[in-house]
This record gives structure tokens, C-alpha cells and sequence, in this order.
């Protein structure tokens, strides 16, 4: 039988909300980072915790522009001067507050005893508030529960309402063959379009130019950050310099993006896979996907599987 933890309504500030070439909230793979990192910490208790679904309540970008015809300009901080008394360069930094909840396939807690059972509940809720979140501080987590055995996805849904989940929608992509296509989906997607319209003013006999913002297709479609591909040979510990672990592999990725949809209607959702993401690796690709879009394909890299490189990068 699958566990599945709910922790309900984690509260984050300063969380990244750069991921890629987007913004607006952070990558899925901070998630999926969140969970291993935790999950890391609970293996001592014989437990894991594995793929995860993210249900977003309250959102605020720290961003602001002059006018609604203006680009957004990320609000920085001040660093303190430098020890020469200049002041200290600025890395530009996106930076949000965030309330979400998370819906985490677990395995080997303990559901025979009701008080072991929310011991553990407590025990996973402590950890997860000593831990980052996309690099954001969490600072409360109003609750940590398990899932019953017969809770439906519904179900689960409408204990976090009001509440928008992040279903995965990668099908919209591959549905065009061409790159050019594909790219041209990801971008029409991505972009804000507005159209000249010409406005006949018949009182007084003239006319004039509205723009007006062009409607985009049914239901909230996002372009998103799903992983990570591969650009380069892996080198061995030590090859490469500058590096934060010198003592594991490295090699050089670029990201890869997808398409989500931000889905608030539990009554859309119709099994547990549409919803829960976990990562997938068909080297050169290291990405997430829900268990939909990945049902029935294998994602091994055959023994003999060989990957072109740019030797020239």
C-alpha cells in the first residue's frame, strides 16, 4: 500500500524564484532536492520519501515596475561596503515568499500504532522546518499528516484548498515532431503578445488604435524548468577547478525547460500519477516528469549507449 505525507501549508521567504530562462516560481527540481535532502536524514528510521506533487496557495515575487507597459526589475538588497570601502558589486538575485504544500510518496512509516504513527508525523515535520526550501528560510509548517489508505487524490486535493497544483503538461511539447516547432510551442507560451486594433470612434467620425493583449489557450499553461542536460564529458573528482565537492564527478549541464499547468479544480484531477513528479534519467537528460507522461517507457541508458559531445565547448 503507498504512503503518501502531506506537509500543509509551508511557508518560505526569499525562496529563488529564477529557474532557468523563467521566473515567477521556483523549478520543480527544488522540490524534488527538498524531499531527497529529507528523506536523506529519515533513512536512519528506515524510511524514504521519494516523488512529490506541489499544491501553491500564496505567492509574491519581490519585483516592481514604473508603469504596466514596463519590464519588472527585481527588488535587490543593499550589500554592506567592502573592506576597501567601495561599494560591494550586486549579483542580481530573484527572490520570493511563498506558501505551498506538498503531497511526498513515503515508504516504512509505521501505521499499526495511531501514536507511533503521529510521533513520526511530528518527527518529519521538525526536520523539514530545520531545512531550505529553493533556497528560501522556512519558517512555520502549519501541519504534517499521513495520508488514509483509501484517500483519493480528490480527497487529498480538497484538504488543501484553496490552492493550485503544478501538473505536469510536456505533451503539449512533444506533440509537434520539428524543433522549430517545439521551440515555437515553448515560446508562444512563454510570451505576453498584444495586437493593434482599430477602434472606430462614430460619434466623431474618426479612429483610433487600441492595443489589446492577445488570449492564449484554455486553462493556465506555464513554461517551466524540468532538469538538466548534460553539455560535456563527466570528469573525474579533483579535474575540475573551483568546484564546491571535490570529491565527486563532475559535469557541465544547461537547462532544460518544459510546459506545466497550474490546475485548481481537484475535479480535473483523475489519478494520483497526473500530479506527483519524480526525476528521470536517459543520459544525456536528467529531468522530472509525472508518472503520466513516463508510464511504459523505459528511461535506462543501454549499456551501449553512446552520447556526442562538442569537444570543442
Amino acid at each position: 500500500m503507498e504512503q503518501y505525507v502531506i506537509l500543509k501549508h509551508i511557508e518560505v521567504t526569499n525562496a529563488n524564484a529564477i529557474s532557468g530562462f523563467t521566473y515567477g516560481f521556483p523549478a520543480i527540481t527544488h522540490f524534488l532536492g527538498f524531499v531527497h535532502a529529507l528523506s536523506r536524514k529519515l533513512s536512519p528510521n528506515n524510511i524514504s520519501l521519494s516523488d512529490v506533487a506541489v499544491v501553491c496557495h500564496q505567492h509574491q515575487t519581490h519585483a516592481y515596475r514604473e508603469s504596466n507597459y514596463e519590464p519588472y526589475s527585481f527588488a535587490l538588497t543593499r550589500n554592506p561596503l567592502t573592506k576597501e570601502g567601495k561599494t560591494a558589486p550586486i549579483n542580481e538575485e530573484g527572490r520570493m515568499s511563498m506558501t505551498v504544500s506538498l503531497i511526498i510518496k513515503a515508504n516504512g512509516i509505521p501505521t499499526n500504532v495511531e501514536n507511533e504513527k503521529l510521533a513520526t508525523c511530528e518527527f518529519i515535520k521538525q526536520l523539514a522546518e530545520q531545512q531550505k526550501l529553493a533556497g528560501g528560510r522556512i519558517t512555520s509548517i502549519r501541519s504534517c499528516s499521513l495520508a488514509k489508505e483509501d484517500a483519493t487524490v480528490k480527497g487529498m486535493l480538497r484538504g488543501l484548498l484553496p490552492g493550485f497544483v503544478l501538473v505536469d503538461r510536456s505533451d503539449l511539447m512533444t506533440d509537434n515532431e520539428q524543433d522549430n516547432e517545439t521551440i515555437n510551442t515553448w515560446l508562444h507560451v512563454s510570451a505576453v503578445k498584444y495586437q493593434a486594433v482599430k477602434v472606430e470612434d462614430l460619434d466623431n467620425e474618426t479612429s483610433y488604435i487600441d492595443w489589446q493583449r492577445m488570449p492564449k489557450a484554455a486553462g493556465y499553461i506555464v513554461p517551466i524548468h524540468i532538469g538538466y542536460k548534460a553539455i560535456a564529458p563527466t570528469y573525474d573528482a579533483g579535474m575540475v577547478a573551483n568546484v564546491r565537492d571535490t570529491t565527486t564527478p563532475v559535469t557541465f549541464v544547461e537547462a532544460v525547460h518544459s510546459l506545466g499547468e497550474w490546475v485548481g479544480a481537484p475535479s480535473r484531477i483523475t489519478s494520483i500519477s497526473q500530479i506527483i513528479w519524480r526525476y528521470h534519467y536517459h543520459a544525456p537528460f536528467y529531468v522530472a516528469h509525472s508518472q503520466r507522461h513516463s508510464s511504459g517507457n523505459d528511461l535506462t541508458p543501454s549499456p551501449d549507449q553512446h552520447i556526442e559531445y562538442n569537444e570543442n565547448f
